[in-house]
């Protein structure tokens, strides 16, 4: 008797902790969906992505367009800066915070912990000065564009617009409004006045003929910036018969394209987003190798083409560094980043402040320590080419 009491007093035990398990489920699958949705917009992109397999009903919050674009809003308030370099057929990709400037912030030094990954890119993929736009990047394979999600971990490649150009050059651009990519290409070794137009994820996958106003051909050396709806790029523009340097523009909504002058009657190094206005970079005298100063034109006025300059000492011509640095692009708060060519294990990015004439550091560690070497046989050198893209943001949009 006693063994038969001894054998069923578990298996009550077991009966109770099914019925209060079975009474418990009912108030976890009644969590308002409100609630659910602003957790899952708290989660990183990794995490979103996993948990699309727990039903049905997280599927399709997470893959849903409004919850696509609330989340890539929240995500475009604190951007990212995403870095890469390649080894044989791989990438090696590091991502961590961008760390705006608060107006408590005083300047001294960070440090932070770099997210990082590893993958496999097409072959003969070539990767030229880009920009990252709306957490999209746009790169080429001979006469093919290709896009690349680093969120997702996505590559696709899309065909080529005309079988009689042999290169091309590609912009990516995205209207806010509407919330679309949109893919501008051309031919890249002569003047044209059309170009070809590829919005992604619609349902028109085949490139649209577009006038460009203006006879011209693209610097291919170097690359556009997308700012609040309209792409902006270097390029040469044909008036009879001579090739002049100027900046043309597309709306990406209304595709038409504008041309507007260089505002030194050459091309600058740098076209970046300064206060939500398209600024360009040009450095100064060199002296000895180091650069004495920085000249920032800001276009004043879209319709009329009207800069403002100003002149700003560089953050390096008094202070000798370890490595050398290079301009990556400009914060929000209006901060010019700096980052380095090459590096070791850990580096440091660098914010110089042009009106305080001051520079704070971030150091990032462990980017790439002995384990991580070991594993990915990157041997004891340096690491160089570093690709790095300001602003980028976490997008969810699935290639």
């Amino acid at each position: 008797m006693k063994q038969r009491e001894e054998k069923t007093e578990p298996t009550h035990r077991k009966r109770s902790r099914r019925q209060s398990s079975s009474t418990s489920n009912p108030t976890i699958l009644c969590f308002p969906l409100d609630l659910i949705l602003e957790i899952l917009l708290r989660l990183p992109a990794k995490s979103i992505v996993r948990f699309r397999c727990v039903s049905k009903l997280w599927s399709s919050l997470t893959t849903d367009l409004y919850f696509r674009n609330l989340y890539e809003t929240r995500s475009s308030i604190w951007p990212n800066l995403l870095m890469f370099f390649k080894k044989g057929v791989n990438l090696f990709v590091y991502s961590f915070p961008q760390h705006n400037q608060t107006s408590n912030d005083q300047p001294h030094s960070y440090s932070h912990h770099v997210d990082s990954y590893r993958m496999k890119y097409p072959k003969r993929c070539c990767f030229p000065f880009t920009e990252s736009v709306h957490g999209l990047i746009c790169f080429r394979i001979d006469s093919k564009p290709i896009i690349w999600n680093p969120t997702m971990r996505q590559f696709i490649t899309l065909r080529k617009p005309e079988k009689s150009w042999k290169g091309i050059a590609v912009f990516l651009g995205y209207d806010p409004i509407e919330g679309k990519h949109k893919l501008v290409c051309m031919p890249r070794d002569n003047t044209c006045d059309e170009c070809r137009i590829l919005t992604l994820g619609s349902s028109q996958e085949s490139w649209r003929k577009i006038k460009t106003n203006h006879k011209h051909q693209p610097t291919y050396r170097y690359y556009g910036q997308c700012i609040n709806g309209v792409v902006y790029y270097q390029a040469y523009i044909d008036h009879n018969g001579k090739k002049n340097p100027a900046i043309m523009s597309f709306d990406v909504k209304s595709e038409k394209f504008d041309m507007i002058e260089l505002p030194c009657g050459s091309f600058v190094k740098m076209l970046i987003p300064y206060h939500g206005k398209l600024a360009c970079v040009s450095n100064n005298t060199m002296n000895k190798g180091v650069v004495d100063g920085i000249t920032l034109w800001t276009l004043e006025d879209g319709e009329k083409h009207k800069w403002s300059s100003k002149q700003f000492l560089a953050p390096f011509a008094y202070r000798s560094m370890e490595t050398d640095f290079k301009l990556a692009g400009i914060t929000h708060a209006g901060e010019f980043i700096y980052v380095p060519s090459t590096f070791l294990n850990s580096f440091y990015i660098l914010y110089f402040d042009p009106k305080n004439n001051n520079f704070r550091k971030v150091e990032f560690r462990g980017v790439a320590d002995q384990v991580f070497r070991l594993g990915n046989e990157l041997g004891e050198k340096r690491l160089n080419r570093l690709h790095t893209f300001p602003h980028h943001i976490q997008s969810l949009l699935s290639l």
